[in-house]
């Protein structure tokens, strides 16, 4: 058999594999919900999952959020987008584009935003399979699928339009199958992460942190992938090379698809005072995401079990958070915390009498938080900052519906000296553009 056969045959194999993965997992019927009735924590956290959902529902903003969340909606109303630079995010923009194309009366706002709740659920979902092949205990992963349903920065990208749950569904799957991979040594799911692999390269250039992870296991199991690293190399290569398509056709430059010309000197460039100043804001963020749940992750340490592939896929994208200090930079740690809840749940394994509803706690403390903050002078400033958005509870409660809605925001901007700042001067044709976009349907 010659080698072009051979990696086709790998491909059929593969799509027979997707196929069947697909039809069972859409099999859900009602003897797949008594089984799950008959598991206490199944039932649990089936129930748990949908009042999330329902929860990220009634979270929603009236109106698209000013930045990303804004242009992507305003992309899915003008068409297909042909580029794949760092922001495009090229498949997940066009998956909006084709389903506004498919339901055009769905408002594009509800739709798009739908589109994260879904893919946020649909990473909880997963996690529980990811967990379970660590040997977690059901209840210990009942509390993770809480900790990060309700933590501040996964609920807020669940609510808005963004692309980070839909990217972080991808980011679970590939690591499902990576470590399904190590445990049943079964060459089928090398295939598998090869292509989800491939997939993450069309929604995030981030992935190419995934690389040191990718390389060790290649080199810690060559004995069994040795004769399948080039078939699985070329499914993740074919993928990728989607994103050249567009250079080569003259839409951008080569350099266009791993950053931003705005964000270059904060990834290419070293400073000290920067990465201790960084370390201090992500440090914030990961505590007022897990606060005590934090200290679970030490206990997780003991167990040694897959831990080199654990600290080696975290590793970059702990280093990059450091590196790339920006206001928003909490986004990125999503992945890591996907790492970090393994470790929690490993942690909460030493605790089993510990009560599992606690992670209900965390939306009770933003609440607060944002309740006797905003009576401060931080909230004073928050709210001069960051009013136009909902100030100190944009900023500490991840709940966005009830903040100003665009109205508002066109309001203030003749008033309001705040608004001569160029990233909001560069908002508000695009908020015009918006309400045009509406005053029309």
């Amino acid at each position: 058999m010659t080698a072009e056969n051979k990696v086709w045959c790998a491909i059929g194999l593969i799509q027979a594999e997707i196929s069947s993965f697909v039809f069972q997992s859409t099999d859900f019927n009602f003897k797949i919900i008594i089984n799950i009735m008959n598991n206490k924590y199944s039932a649990y956290l089936f129930f748990c999952i949908v009042l999330i959902g329902i929860l990220y529902f009634f979270s929603i903003s009236k109106d698209p959020m000013l930045g990303d969340s804004l242009v992507f909606n305003l992309q899915m109303s003008e068409g297909f987008i042909f580029s794949s630079n760092a922001t495009n995010h090229i498949l997940y923009t066009n998956f909006l584009v084709l389903l506004h194309k498919m339901m055009p009366f769905i408002h594009i706002h509800l739709l798009s935003v739908g589109v994260s709740i879904l893919s946020g659920i649909l990473c909880l979902f997963f996690l529980q399979k990811l967990l379970k092949v660590f040997d977690i205990s059901d209840k210990s992963i009942l509390m993770c699928i809480l900790i990060l349903g309700l933590s501040f920065t996964f609920w807020r990208v669940s609510v808005i339009t963004e692309v980070y749950t839909f990217y972080i569904l991808f980011v679970i799957l590939f690591l499902l199958n990576l470590f399904k991979f190590l445990k049943s040594q079964k060459v089928k799911y090398f295939y598998y992460l090869s292509v989800f692999l491939g997939i993450l390269f069309l929604i995030h250039i981030q992935t190419i942190l995934f690389g040191p992870l990718y390389i060790y296991l290649i080199i810690k199991n060559y004995k069994i992938l040795k004769q399948h690293i080039i078939y699985g190399g070329f499914i993740t290569f074919s993928l990728t090379f989607i994103l050249i398509i567009p250079v080569l056709m003259g839409k951008h430059g080569f350099t266009n698809i791993f950053t931003m010309e705005i964000d270059k000197g904060s990834i290419f460039q070293t400073s000290l005072p920067i990465v201790l100043k960084s370390f201090i804001r992500n440090s914030g963020f990961f505590i007022y995401n897990f606060l005590f749940f934090s200290i679970f992750i030490f206990f997780g340490l003991k167990n040694k079990t897959y831990l080199n592939y654990i600290l080696i896929g975290i590793a970059p994208f702990l280093l990059f958070c450091l590196k790339h200090d920006v206001s928003d930079s909490y986004v990125f740690h999503l992945i890591p915390y996907v790492f970090l809840i393994i470790l929690i749940g490993r942690g909460l394994d030493y605790f089993p009498k510990i009560y599992f509803a606690l992670p209900i706690l965390l939306p009770i403390f933003y609440f607060i938080s944002f309740k006797i903050v905003e009576q401060t002078p931080v909230g004073e400033n928050f709210e001069k900052e960051k009013g136009f958005k909902g100030g100190t509870r944009y900023m500490l409660f991840p709940m966005l519906n009830g903040n100003p809605d665009l109205d508002y925001f066109l309001k203030q901007y003749e008033k309001d000296s705040l608004y001569e700042k160029p990233e909001l001067k560069a908002m508000h044709p695009l908020v015009l553009k918006w309400k045009s976009i509406e005053d029309n349907h």
